[in-house]
């Protein structure tokens, strides 16, 4: 079986679906599907000049095939990624194919993959990546209804199904009626990390709040900020600290350093940039709490590594993971409002305990190991390619 992943950008910087890509089709190549990943050299606002344009290469352990990007100059098309390259390969090579999973929607690798694939009768499945939420369609409203009216409608209703990574992101898909069978399943870790998270914390010194995404506003870092100044204010003897791991645009980093020296928490804060690989793992391990107050997360991929290290989660309940966390016991579920994220944040100051700690790992390894969904999702692929041929 052979299986290509078409996603517009593998970059670090684009955050979760670009990183959970490559955790993905490396556990199904290791349960036997040869899976691949096509995607442009698109690295934020720049290139990645480690890709080589239309050359195969490994990446991650996994082959990876990179086409040039261009970024249209009207700001409003400026995220649409064209590659006329990588829509050419895709044109001679398809049939080459049985099926194609295609992550993401509105950009031009994943909608032109749709396209073409529908007139090649190849089948598809669209991993929507939390684009189909509310919050997602009011940014930028006007260019996704026309291109939902345009073209993706007709693509995402031809798709064999339709990925979702938890109920949450399917209920929220619900409001467009689309026609395709869902396939609901998470994305994983893997067992190696959750391994580590046996790794030991210190016994004393103040409680470690870490947050550990891209910096933008949908992530709610503004709020963590407010709320952690109004528990400063109720409680000025307690003892904490807040990292803070992550990039985003220079002017809204600066708004965010700018509002934690108002709020005059700063000398709490630890700013530590983008993060990757041991850096990243060490700083979850270490944390007693990863907090994330997002607007809208279709899964959150930072969740299950931090899970997985066996740190408990402070989540807002648009975190789609959270009902798996309560369901667990794996961490607590607060409303973003920042007065009553304070007020979950001072049950944190107590830790989480050992107990919590054993869940947060438990629910990895049990719920969101790469290896058991690489196998549904290898059954999943079988069963579409048992259906009659689209026409």
């Amino acid at each position: 079986m052979r299986v290509l992943h078409v996603i517009p950008s593998v970059s670090p910087l684009r955050g979760g679906p670009s990183k959970a890509v490559f955790g993905m089709v490396k556990a199904l190549r290791e349960v036997g599907v040869d899976a691949s990943i096509l995607t442009t050299n698109d690295h934020g606002p720049g290139i990645d000049r480690s890709l080589p344009p239309g050359r195969w290469i490994e990446r991650q352990g996994v082959p990876l095939l990179a086409f040039g990007r261009w970024s249209p100059p009207l700001r409003a098309l400026r995220e649409f990624a064209l590659s006329p390259a990588l829509s050419g390969w895709l044109r001679q090579h398809i049939h080459a194919y049985d099926l194609l999973h295609v992550h993401a929607i509105f950009s031009f690798p994943s909608t032109w993959a749709m396209l073409q694939a529908r007139q090649a009768g190849v089948p598809y499945l669209v991993r929507t990546i939390g684009q189909l939420s509310p919050w997602s369609l009011n940014q930028s409203p006007a260019r996704k209804r026309w291109m939902l009216r345009l073209v993706e409608r007709s693509n995402l209703n031809a798709a064999a199904a339709l990925h979702f990574t938890s109920r949450a992101e399917q209920r929220e898909a619900d409001a467009l009626c689309l026609t395709p069978p869902s396939l609901v399943l998470p994305l994983g870790v893997s067992v190696v990390a959750a391994a580590s998270g046996e790794m030991p914390r210190a016994a004393a010194g103040p409680v470690r709040f870490l947050f550990l995404s891209r910096l933008h506003p949908k992530k709610g870092l503004e709020r963590l900020i407010e709320a952690l100044a109004l528990l400063q204010t109720q409680q000025p003897e307690a003892d904490w600290t807040l990292t803070i791991a992550g990039s985003g645009a220079a002017d809204y980093e600066a708004e965010l350093r700018r509002l934690a020296q108002e709020s005059r928490i700063g000398p709490r804060c630890r700013w530590l940039g983008h993060l990757e690989g041991r850096a990243k793992e060490r700083e979850l391990i270490a944390a007693d709490w990863l907090v994330l107050p997002s607007a809208a997360e279709n899964f959150g991929i930072v969740v299950a590594e931090a899970l997985a290290c066996g740190t408990p989660v402070i989540l807002s309940p648009e975190v789609a993971i959270a009902e798996l966390v309560e369901e667990a016991g794996a961490g607590l579920i607060s409303p973003s409002d920042p007065a009553l994220l304070a007020r979950t944040l001072s049950r944190g100051l107590a830790g989480a305990g050992a107990e919590m700690r054993r869940a947060a790992r438990n629910l990895a390894e049990r719920r969101l190991a790469w290896s058991a969904i690489a196998d549904d999702l290898h059954q999943a692929y079988a069963r579409i390619l048992e259906l009659p041929a689209p026409r």
